[in-house]
């Protein structure tokens, strides 16, 4: 009897350290509506992908975070404040005069020649019509710049561009810009750094998936009137379409364009252009914005499977596997941000972690480590809570997917 009580309690003792020691099983808290989240699984063309030179070596990484600083954990889009635009012109209207017009002193004007043209314009040579009457640049430009020294300023422009400021009195309102000695076409470029009249262009989103569709507004500042709007969408291979802003009833413009599918993938930032003229005091002024996001293919996602992996000995630090669902072989990487809990009941931000691993088409994971050093040394602890998780595919580096409240870890 004694002997059979005694292997009751050894296996009741294995079994509980064996319970402790298994993973603990969760799941990924709901989405919310700001977070991006894909619908399906996409596939993609494997030319739009660079996988053949991926490491397949898993690899993680953490590091400890000011719990006061401030993080964002959902998308904030940037916005763009336009006081400027841009006009293709061509050597012919160069040498008769291109009009141009400004609502401030000291607007400055680069030009630059187009792909192909080898002309270049001696500042010295150019003049300006002002109210019927000819200036000179001697009269009407208060600094000048050469390719030489906008590069040597860290500007990447093309050979042969000049940019000058113009004085005060002279370039404010409508004039005319002429060069006698241009030769091809070029762009002009008109920013007025202190002008009122802004133009804002903003998206809702700075990514989207394949497919979905992006919102955005404009709006026109300085007590200017803006009643139309018009609109570029431009991809990273070359492909254009246009976007279609309607004026709203309080002076805005919204619209709504879903990126063409086909052209995704791959690298770089799509771009909308939106570009109009605002009247201003009967004056007619130009305005130009432009704002970057990407397109990302869903060639992964989070499946919604989480577990915590437990420590070995003592080491306080957290592991978390986290499951991914997988329609294209690729090297994906997590990284997430874990909040633990103050003295005072509230949370704050301990650790930043992020691994990588090769996961095949189907079902894998990911494990994000958070060191214990980082933990003990923010005076924290249960329950943690997993912030701004995000699935990159490192082929791209297009992010696939971003949660702001991922898991809480009791």
């Amino acid at each position: 009897m004694k002997l059979h009580l005694n292997s009751l309690i050894v296996s009741m003792l294995l079994a509980a350290s064996a319970a402790q020691a298994a993973p603990a099983s969760m799941a990924l808290l709901a989405a919310r509506a700001t977070d991006q989240v894909p619908a399906r699984l996409q596939a993609t063309a494997p030319a739009r992908m660079s996988t053949a030179t991926l490491d397949h070596t898993p690899a993680t990484m953490s590091w400890a975070v000011d719990p006061a600083a401030p993080l964002d954990a959902r998308p904030t889009p940037f916005v763009q404040s336009s006081r400027e635009y841009w006009v293709d012109a061509s050597a012919d209207q160069l040498q008769r005069g291109l009009r141009l017009t400004t609502s401030a002193d000291g607007a400055v004007i680069r030009l630059s020649p187009h792909a192909g043209n080898r002309g270049t314009i001696d500042p010295a040579t150019l003049s300006f019509r002002v109210d019927g009457k000819l200036v000179t640049s001697t009269d009407a430009i208060r600094s000048v710049a050469d390719e030489d020294a906008l590069r040597a300023a860290g500007m990447a422009v093309p050979q042969g561009s000049i940019v000058f400021k113009m004085a005060d009195g002279v370039g404010h309102g409508a004039f005319e810009l002429i060069a006698a000695g241009a030769s091809g076409a070029y762009l002009v470029h008109v920013f007025e750094p202190s002008s009122q009249i802004v133009l804002s262009l903003r998206a809702n989103r700075d990514t989207i998936i394949a497919g979905e569709t992006l919102e955005l507004r404009a709006a026109i500042e300085g007590g200017a009137r803006l009643d139309r709007l018009s609109g570029l969408l431009s991809a990273p291979d070359g492909h254009v379409q246009d976007v279609r802003f309607e004026r709203r009833a309080d002076g805005s413009f919204a619209a709504r364009v879903q990126p063409d599918p086909a052209h995704a993938g791959g690298f770089g930032l799509w771009e909308i252009h939106a570009f109009g003229n605002a009247l201003s005091g009967g004056l007619d002024v130009a305005r130009d914005a432009r704002d970057a996001f990407a397109v990302s293919v869903a060639t992964a996602r989070l499946d919604g499977a989480i577990e915590r992996i437990p420590s070995a000995g003592k080491d306080t630090g957290v592991q978390l596997r986290i499951g991914i669902e997988s329609a294209v072989a690729s090297r994906y990487q997590l990284a997430g941000v874990l909040y633990g809990t103050r003295a005072d009941g509230r949370l704050a931000p301990v650790a930043m972690a992020h691994s990588a691993s090769w996961i095949a088409a189907g079902n894998g994971t990911i494990d994000l480590r958070f060191e214990a050093g980082a933990v003990q040394q923010a005076g924290v602890g249960a329950p943690y809570e997993l912030r701004d998780l995000r699935l990159i595919n490192q082929a791209d580096m297009s992010l696939l997917e971003r949660r702001e409240r991922a898991a809480i870890l009791r």
